[in-house]
């Protein structure tokens, strides 16, 4: 039953309660212009700079395997990059936190997103991240338009994410 009880804890404390709530979170200038200059290294140590994806709008989700919220949002992001993918992309980033490269290989061998998958143990400590999933969005110009942290849920996600490409791709800002 203790074990029970520390589940559940635990499930509260890191993780359960970012399905409900979603939190914006506000950056330096510094902090912004890491994110639009960010270089990345994708799972196989290449290194990218988002600056590759200009002309769509940009998602880098931060996001570990253990992190329960996170993987359930990833069918909705999985969803609008199938819908838009000529106008938005998730770089789905692990921080580093507790994950290996091999986890996270492991990962996408067994889940079929259409995701550019990168470790960014660098900027995740820039930006400070102290939880996940945070996303971060960027115009299809490469501009930091805002961070969020948690999760509304899948439903709102979705429509709060696409309303999101579809203002930036019809200013093209």
């Amino acid at each position: 039953m203790k074990k029970i009880i520390a589940s559940l804890m635990l499930l509260f404390l890191f993780g359960g309660t970012q399905l409900v709530h979603a939190q914006y979170v506000q950056l330096s200038a510094g902090q912004k212009k890491a994110v639009e200059n960010a270089t990345l290294m994708d799972m196989n140590g290449n290194k990218f700079n988002v600056s590759k994806y200009h002309g769509k709008v940009v998602m880098l989700d931060f996001w570990e395997t253990w992190c329960h919220p996170c993987i359930a949002s990833m069918p909705t992001e999985n969803k609008l990059a199938k819908e838009f993918p000529n106008k938005f992309v998730v770089i789905a980033v692990t921080p580093g936190f507790n994950d290996s490269r091999n986890k996270v290989k492991a990962f996408i061998k067994n889940h079929n997103y259409k995701f550019h998958y990168a470790y960014g143990k660098k900027l995740a400590q820039k930006l400070m991240i102290s939880g996940i999933p945070y996303k971060v969005f960027l115009s299809p110009k490469g501009k930091f338009i805002k961070v969020e942290m948690g999760s509304y849920g899948p439903q709102k996600d979705y429509h709060d994410i696409k309303s999101i490409i579809e203002k930036y791709n019809s200013k093209n800002s």
